[in-house]
């Protein structure tokens, strides 16, 4: 059998295997959330204040070396794009769920992976915000009858960069690198408007 990844849906090992290499992943994870300072609260509360955007950028560098590596794997026939999950588009839900999200994490400091990594070591505020994130999550099951129609609205399918343009899976990662560049270029520039500003 040909090795092309993702290799728990190609069939290439168990899903007691797949389990395993996502837990050992996670726990790789959070590590390196916990070493780079992204487990302290003031760190993400400081990127909505221009402050320190050191968490947008090192997301945006990610996404660029992530895509590069999918790409790259597959022009050598490592991996099946394909058989990625892509989620559909769900415009306006994705908008307004958006924007709770970020006023969340503007509130408390975290997002769900940085409070699971904060929680395992000791951090109780870490602690509050899951059980928030619990609640919040309990709620929207409640709500949900009453929001079912909305949650599904305007439905776009599963969309791709390249789909809005007529190319390929190269025209997204082209487009790709150069939006994030883009952002990371900006947000470089912010903050050292920003700092300049607090210094004056």
């Amino acid at each position: 059998m040909d090795f092309i990844l993702p290799l728990y849906k190609n069939g290439l090992i168990s899903p007691e295997a797949n389990l395993f290499f996502a837990v050992v992943m996670g726990f790789a994870f959070g590590f390196v959330l916990e070493r780079t300072g992204f487990t302290r609260s003031q760190y993400i509360a400081d990127t909505f204040y221009f402050k320190n955007l050191a968490v947008p950028k090192i997301m945006g560098v990610t996404v660029i070396t992530a895509t590069t590596w999918f790409i790259l794997f597959a022009s050598m026939g490592w991996i099946d794009l394909g058989a990625l999950f892509t989620p559909k588009t769900y415009v306006w839900p994705y908008l307004i769920g958006g924007l709770l999200f970020g006023l969340g994490m503007v509130m408390a400091g975290y997002c769900p992976g940085t409070a699971v990594a904060g929680l395992g070591t000791g951090k109780s505020d870490a602690l509050v915000f899951i059980l928030g994130l619990f609640g919040g999550a309990f709620l929207y099951f409640l709500l949900y009858p009453m929001i079912a129609d909305f949650a599904s609205s305007t439905d776009l399918g599963v969309l791709k960069l390249h789909d809005l343009f007529g190319g390929n899976e190269y025209t997204s990662y082209i487009l790709t690198v150069i939006v994030e560049s883009a952002i990371i270029g900006f947000l470089m520039i912010l903050q050292k408007l920003t700092n300049k500003g607090e210094k004056a």
